[in-house]
């Protein structure tokens, strides 16, 4: 499969760029984190991910949305870092109204795409042994995806798929699958190679990159879609 990820949105409107290429990919992935940024520009926000919402129900197959740790903190009474007080009944009221369009993760071949990404200590903790069983497990009990520390950055292998950092990522993420997260900016995508598997972190401060992996040919590259100013 030929497979284009979006990081992390966070107000950005660079994702509208892949909207002419979509026929080029099998799937595109967002990586969740649509609200919330430290500018806080209003109704731009909401606008954007309507707009969102829109792509994905225009292209039901072809898109998948994925849940990141801003979305969730509006659900489940957190406070992430830009949390806007003054229109987070706006933000609560059209996640709910559109809850049924995103997942924790999706899965492709031997690749796992997830916000922040899976350990196998917190499979354990939340007492599952298979990866399918990640997106029923939210619907049932979101709870167990909330941020449990003990680092307030969530930096231990014991966080969720929402907040899972780097580091603790690579030291413990489940073994035999490939992932692709986001959640951590970083000056340009990386490529990590663990003693089992590859993890991509496409995250970026100007959240301008578009991550392609070919499941087939295994391949990975980056594209810029907006250069820097």
């Amino acid at each position: 499969m030929k497979l284009a990820i979006i990081s992390d949105i966070h107000q950005s409107t660079h994702w509208k760029k892949i909207i002419p290429r979509a026929n080029e990919f099998d799937k595109i992935i967002f990586l969740g984190d649509y609200f919330d940024c430290f500018k806080n520009k209003w109704p731009h926000q909401m606008n954007n991910f309507l707009d969102i919402i829109k792509f994905k129900k225009n292209n039901i197959e072809k898109v998948d949305l994925l849940w990141g740790n801003h979305e969730t903190s509006y659900l489940l009474d957190e406070r992430c870092s830009g949390y806007q007080h003054d229109h987070c009944f706006d933000i609560e009221e059209i996640l709910k109204k559109n809850k049924d369009q995103f997942e924790i993760v999706s899965i492709y071949d031997n690749w796992i795409f997830a916000h922040g990404g899976i350990s196998e200590i917190w499979m354990k903790c939340a007492g599952i042994k298979d990866i399918n069983e990640i997106n029923q497990l939210f619907k049932e009990k979101p709870n167990y995806f909330r941020h449990v520390g003990p680092d307030a950055y969530g930096d231990n292998p014991n966080e969720g798929p929402l907040w899972i950092r780097p580091f603790s990522l690579l030291i413990n993420a489940i073994p035999e699958y490939n992932q692709c997260v986001g959640h951590t900016e970083h000056k340009e995508p990386m490529i990590k190679q663990t003693q089992s598997s590859i993890i991509v972190f496409s995250d970026t401060r100007e959240h301008n990159y578009l991550t392609i992996i070919d499941t087939e040919h295994k391949g990975i590259k980056f594209e810029v879609l907006v250069p820097r100013k």
